[in-house]
């Protein structure tokens, strides 16, 4: 299904709602939840421990489905979309950022990166080249063949951020991606974040708790007890 006539955003959530369990004991992590967000976006997702900013972000990057109402990705009902075309549209339009970088450990750099592009099928020398520009985009070069244990922080956040976006994805979906960094690392990181969104219009969506960190995106978004608190787009910031 498509979305709404006359919408053109890159991401919608309309009346969304996300449930756990049933009864008595249900939960509801997302109550009537609709925003959008549109292509070149960077975006904050803000808001304290089980205020649904997580559940939110599972949605947005395809890990999860709404319980009620429809999320769309570029004008597909994603959130209708069965659990095999989800793991094809994560795979093919969205990169993903961790605080725990989730890097192979005994690894390269340079086989790091590579990674989603086995899955795709492509050769070993095509991989090595989009790793290599991969790498050169965050600053890496002349790292590609060391390990994870050989890295700082700060550079295996970057090794990380090159994985996510060796595919040329659609949007980057950043979760805490500063939380395991100092202060001057993650303004190196956060500086590298919006150089991307500025300068190659890429898509960026942000969990942060900490408000320095939502400050560099160009809107925030925060939740409180599964519903949003506050959009600085609606004060015209975004």
């Amino acid at each position: 299904m498509n979305a709404p006539p006359g919408s053109s955003p890159l991401l919608a959530f309309s009346k969304v709602w996300r449930s756990y369990g049933e009864g008595d004991m249900q939960i509801h992590a997302l109550s009537d939840v609709s925003f959008q967000i549109e292509k070149g976006s960077f975006v904050a997702v803000t808001g304290p421990s089980g205020s649904g900013k997580s559940t939110a972000m599972n949605i947005l990057g395809s890990l999860d489905t709404p319980s009620r109402g429809d999320y769309y990705f570029n004008g597909t009902e994603a959130g209708r979309l069965d659990k095999g075309t989800r793991a094809d549209l994560r795979n093919r339009h969205i990169g993903f950022v961790f605080q725990g970088y989730n890097l192979l450990p005994r690894t390269t750099a340079l086989d790091n990166v590579e990674l989603p592009l086995v899955y795709r099928g492509l050769s070993a020398p095509r991989r090595r080249t989009l790793a290599r520009r991969a790498l050169a985009q965050v600053g890496l070069e002349g790292r590609e063949h060391h390990t994870p244990s050989a890295l700082s922080g700060g550079q295996q956040q970057r090794v990380a951020i090159a994985r996510a976006l060796v595919s040329e994805p659609t949007l980057l979906v950043a979760d805490e991606p500063t939380g395991n960094l100092d202060t001057e690392r993650s303004h190196e990181i956060m500086t590298l974040l919006t150089d991307l969104n500025r300068q190659q219009g890429l898509t960026i969506v942000m969990v942060t708790h900490e408000a320095d960190i939502a400050a560099f995106a160009g809107r925030q978004i925060g939740f409180r007890d599964g519903r949003i608190a506050y959009d600085s787009c609606d004060e015209g910031m975004g």
